[in-house]
């Protein structure tokens, strides 16, 4: 099966490309999660056009008996359909995939004992997906794996794909749920895709000497979640507020959280997301006028973020965050929210819609500067460009990014 290029129709008007069946085996949940993945936002708009299949978040025997319920037990463990449509908003099918419960290996410390477990979850995993594109009736499929390149490895060759793309939307040596054996495998992984396709010009330094192709697919926004409903939310201080969307995690540079709290006490500070380490507890959570709020539903955010007078990016700066493009900064501007910095990253895309600073000092200044109007565009400039970086656009740049890289199959 090939596919073909977008082609010009009668009238002028341009077709939408025709892919394979893709099948993206990912590492993020597809539902109950309390926050928006790219890589969820990226197959859910695929699905307007193309034949999707998403294989769900590899849940283990540790997840089946812990208390989480957001674990979809009866589809996991053979009471409920495996593969099941959802029908998204926009009128698209996406066919979710749930996997036999994997056995948990990323504590093992040895290579051989991780890759003899990785290899048992893999077998059990290519069945289940071969046993979909069966009932699907789906052949020779472009497979995309995302950021679990040690299942990626051990999948390789094994469905029956055209073509084999890597999703890399972080450094994988930074993700804790696999520090141990990510990076080897990555490497490895690297080296034997067609194409990898990475979120953030960081990442695309760091990967590309090691990948025969590579393409930057950046982070979009999702307009329709990000539109408030006007009611300010309830556990929400009074007043001014600076405000942080997001993990509460070792990204964040908590000496200047703390000066910024410090420097104005009258300002609130508010965090809205997973808290996921304790420092911020102990270091901000003492501070009268920080608030650190925890997850909301995500079709919440919205409110939060218009509540907001200011919105924060206050990363550290370092190896790990050089890679990052952040999904809060297309958030925070698609509700016309001035943005301040840290400058921890390539954001030249931003240049003249946010403001980014090198130092505490210059931080200071300029959320002092936001707070009182002097932030740079003006609110209805910076919803219209965050409109430019909608997720339906990303979707459309990683079709034909798909597109260049397939090859016809011998016959």
């Amino acid at each position: 099966m090939t596919s073909s290029k977008a082609v010009a129709a009668k009238g002028g008007k341009e077709r939408a490309l025709q892919l394979p069946p893709i099948v993206c085996v990912g590492f993020p949940r597809w539902e109950g999660t309390d926050y928006l993945s790219s890589t969820v936002q990226l197959m859910g708009e695929l699905a307007r056009h193309h034949r999707v299949l998403y294989v769900d978040y590899p849940f283990t025997y540790k997840d089946l008996w812990g208390k989480d319920a957001g674990v979809p037990r009866s589809a996991i463990e053979g009471e409920a359909p495996a593969l099941q449509e959802r029908t998204l908003a926009h009128g698209g099918k996406v066919q979710l995939l749930r996997l036999p419960p994997f056995v948990p290996a990323n504590f093992l410390r040895t290579n051989l004992a991780y890759d003899a477990v990785l290899a048992w979850n893999a077998q059990r995993a290519a069945r289940g997906i071969r046993r979909a594109l069966k009932q699907l009736t789906w052949e020779t499929p472009i497979v995309i794996n995302a950021f679990n390149p040690a299942l990626g490895n051990a999948l390789a060759g094994k469905l029956n794909e055209q073509l084999l793309a890597y999703y890399c939307y972080d450094e994988i040596s930074a993700a804790p749920w696999i520090a141990r054996h990510g990076a080897r495998h990555e490497q490895r992984f690297l080296a034997n895709v067609d194409v990898t396709i990475v979120s953030s010009q960081g990442l695309y330094d760091q990967k590309k000497g090691s990948t025969a192709a590579i393409a930057l697919v950046k982070n979009g926004v999702n307009l329709e979640v990000f539109k408030p409903t006007g009611q300010r939310p309830a556990d929400l201080p009074s007043g001014q507020v600076i405000g942080y969307v997001g993990s509460v995690d070792d990204r964040l540079d908590y000496k200047l959280l703390a000066a910024i709290a410090l420097n104005d006490p009258k300002v609130s500070l508010v965090f809205v997301g997973r808290i996921m380490d304790e420092l911020a507890v102990r270091q901000l959570g003492r501070l009268p006028n920080v608030y650190l709020l925890g997850p909301k539903p995500v079709e919440q955010l919205g409110d939060y973020i218009a509540a907001f007078s200011v919105g924060l990016i206050p990363f550290v700066k370092n190896d790990l965050t050089a890679g990052i493009y952040p999904l809060k900064i297309n958030e925070y501007l698609a509700l016309g929210l001035p943005v301040v910095s840290t400058r921890f990253a390539d954001l030249s895309d931003f240049s003249g819609y946010i403001e980014e600073a090198t130092d505490t000092a210059a931080f200071l200044k300029a959320t002092e500067r936001a707070l009182s109007g002097q932030a740079p565009a003006d609110p209805i400039a910076r919803r219209n460009f965050a409109a430019g970086n909608s997720w339906q656009g990303r979707a459309e740049k990683l079709a034909s990014t798909l597109s260049d890289y397939l090859t016809p199959k011998s016959n």
